[in-house]
């Protein structure tokens, strides 16, 4: 029973004694960790002397960002067009949802759901959100209801709360999986690594969600659980106009997940380890609002080091309330309730004033 309670404490982020309002971010996602004894994992500061102002913090941003496109790879080119094909259209109890594919780069195309709810009109400006999602064969189906993990439909969810949904498949889940599309790209591109590739599919989601008239370009975020996190992480970094993002179980850490592996950073990343970290590239995301999330699986307690290094950053622009970390205490999964403040975590960002609150499963 005392466990019942401690967990049913997290998961509604309320101290013994104390209410909260939902929008007390640094209460929620820092406290709970300010006393935490973490081992020292080496992260090398992102400030110092010569970097105490903002104006400073730029150019060492800047410094950064070329480090770390340097192992993520060199961007193709974008096309002129996306060349959008709608290849279904299903009109739902709420929400109309459409198959389409556009272009990536010459070679490549993504495909995803696009999910536009029944009571936007057509001089209506709306936030969007992109859902990337896991390691699944059902890959973009997951996200829509359309495979058995209901509380996985983070599509679905936020389509229920007023946002035009994308949900993108993964290139490393196409043909016959990672390890064969790492080769393809190694093959075609030997510039660019697996999440460069990503990376730039990630902006491509954007140029598509900006050509559609609903959308309100200057309100776009993204979520992920899983791979879907890694993707996040790196989307946000790399794509400024994604204005909030969700990172749940990727394993912010290099050194956490298997970042190395081939459709990945690829192992030539290893010996730039620890001197490059992913605190570096959580930094390329300030000040704008990215919520860390896991259940001591891939993310949790040992998650803490990273948002600790990124905060002064953050504490540059004002905006220390704008990251922050929440242990779920669910394993490698995405509960109920951590979805729920996920959502609310968007819908404050993108100043969204939800039209359902859906979350999911109960």
């Amino acid at each position: 029973m005392k466990l019942q309670i401690l967990l049913a404490l997290v998961l509604n982020f309320l101290p013994l004694g104390q209410k909260l309002t939902p929008m007390d971010w640094i209460t929620l996602t820092q406290k709970p960790f300010e006393n935490l004894k973490s081992k020292e994992i080496g992260l090398t500061p992102l400030l110092n002397a010569s970097t105490s102002n903002k104006d400073q913090w730029n150019t060492r941003k800047t410094e950064l960002k070329t480090q770390w496109m340097s192992k993520i790879g060199v961007f193709p080119k974008k096309p002129d067009t996306l060349l959008t094909k709608i290849q279904s259209t299903e009109l739902l109890t709420t929400h109309k949802r459409i198959l389409l594919s556009f272009q990536s780069d010459e070679n490549d195309r993504v495909q995803a759901y696009l999910l536009i709810p029944h009571d936007v009109n057509k001089n209506s400006k709306v936030p969007a959100v992109v859902v990337f999602h896991q390691t699944t064969k059902d890959t973009i189906k997951e996200p829509v209801g359309l495979g058995p993990n209901q509380s996985l439909a983070i599509a679905n969810h936020l389509v229920e709360r007023g946002y035009i949904v994308l949900a993108p498949e993964c290139f490393i889940m196409k043909g016959k999986g990672p390890q064969a599309q790492a080769t393809e790209l190694a093959k075609n591109s030997p510039e660019l690594t697996g999440m460069g590739k990503m990376t730039f599919d990630s902006s491509r989601c954007i140029d598509f969600l900006e050509t559609h008239e609903n959308v309100d370009p200057a309100r776009i975020g993204c979520i992920g659980f899983s791979l879907g996190a890694k993707e996040v992480l790196y989307a946000m970094a790399f794509e400024p106009r994604y204005k909030v993002g969700v990172f749940n179980e990727g394993g912010i850490g290099i050194r956490m997940s298997n970042w190395t592996d081939p459709w990945y950073l690829t192992s030539k990343m290893k010996p730039s380890i620890p001197e490059m970290e992913h605190h570096q590239v959580l930094s390329l995301i300030a000040p704008r609002p990215i919520l860390i999330m896991g259940g001591n699986s891939a993310d949790g307690d040992s998650s803490w080091p990273f948002i600790k290094a990124v905060l002064p950053v953050y504490g540059l622009f004002g905006a220390e309330e704008k990251i922050g970390l929440i242990n779920h205490q669910g394993k490698h999964t995405f509960p109920d309730a951590a979805r729920a403040k996920a959502y609310q975590w968007i819908d404050h960002w993108l100043n969204h004033k939800a039209t359902k609150e859906e979350a999911g499963p109960k």
